[in-house]
């Protein structure tokens, strides 16, 4: 039976859009939104008091760095396959080399490194930080929504490539 409506009209052919929408986007934005606050607040206390940066803060723009390079690889890498929300597409490829090859997510660690140690850092907030952590667990649930989609569509395929592909940590985790 043919699909109809947007989705198979863009060639989404399994989506978890409703529960993405409800446990990552907004949850998310709104914790991003939070942290920047803070984070910024601090940020500018601070540079009234500086006229050089500090070590933590160098560190912290490195980190901020790093992240936007893999989250930027990972996008690139992933081409046609990468998307906003949680989605298969006709044709869809599993993706296992490139920077996937260390990391199944690549993406979602490049945006831990921004906002939770990056940002937080450069900005010399704790509570920016502390705010910051709300975060990975609300990322662990997205790429957990991702990868039963993933299993769904390519079953042995992408378990033998959880078998050897680290979820977030190249090497660690």
């Amino acid at each position: 039976m043919p699909q109809r409506g947007f989705l198979a009209r863009h060639g989404i052919v399994r989506n978890a859009i409703g529960k993405d929408i409800l446990q990552f986007a907004i949850p998310a934005i709104i914790i991003s939104f939070i942290e920047l606050l803070f984070c910024a607040y601090s940020l500018v206390k601070q540079l009234q008091n500086l006229s050089m940066f500090q070590v933590q803060q160098i560190i912290g723009l490195a980190l901020f760095i790093i992240g936007l390079t893999i989250m930027i690889v990972g996008q690139v890498t992933l081409r046609r396959n990468y998307s906003g929300s949680v989605v298969i597409r006709v044709d869809h490829q599993l993706i296992t080399h490139g920077i996937y090859r260390f990391t199944r997510n690549p993406i979602y660690l490049g945006l831990i490194m921004i906002f939770v140690t990056g940002f937080p850092m450069f900005a010399a907030s704790m509570v920016g930080f502390l705010i910051s952590l709300f975060l990975i667990p609300i990322i662990l649930n997205r790429i957990r929504l991702e990868e039963e989609l993933l299993t769904e569509e390519f079953q042995d395929a992408y378990q033998k490539y959880k078998e050897t592909t680290k979820k977030l940590i190249p090497f660690i985790y």
